[in-house]
């Protein structure tokens, strides 16, 4: 059995949450591009606000990458329309940065291709900011959009 998988956040992964997203946010804050993410495309709200549309609005998707059954990762991706077909819009992904060797977000990204698969979708979308290479690098290695 793999040690890393991914599995849809529950109401109960809220703690864990909090700390990822924060770790988030503080890590992408001197980054190339970060703030007109932050003002175009990134989710807003505080971190419990973030979380708690992930899991209650049916046009999101929230889904957690483990170690040993462990949350280290997040992504949550937008039900959105493009050419008038379902797609998934990927919002906001990240790894703790301790573990992205290890197979999370892969886990993360197969997690979202089954969700994708499951209810139809025509495409999966993705962006990575300027001087993300590893990122990019994931991306195109699963041949998503990116740009």
């Amino acid at each position: 059995m793999a040690l890393e998988s991914a599995r849809i956040a529950e109401q109960n992964d809220r703690a864990v949450f909090l700390s990822l997203y924060t770790a988030s946010r503080d890590e992408i804050a001197d980054h190339k591009g970060a703030d007109l993410w932050g003002r175009t495309r990134a989710l807003t709200g505080s971190a419990s606000e973030v979380f708690d549309m992930a899991l209650e609005h049916q046009d999101f998707i929230c889904i957690l990458g483990t170690y040993h059954d462990y949350p280290f990762g997040f992504l949550i991706a937008e039900w959105v329309a493009i050419y008038d077909k379902k797609s998934l819009d990927i919002r906001e992904v990240f790894v703790d940065n301790k573990m992205r060797s290890v197979g999370i977000g892969e886990a993360m990204m197969l997690a979202l291709f089954d969700q994708a698969e499951k209810f139809a979708a025509f495409s999966i979308v993705s962006r990575a900011l300027p001087g993300d290479r590893e990122l990019k690098n994931s991306l195109s290695d699963l041949k998503l959009l990116h740009g």
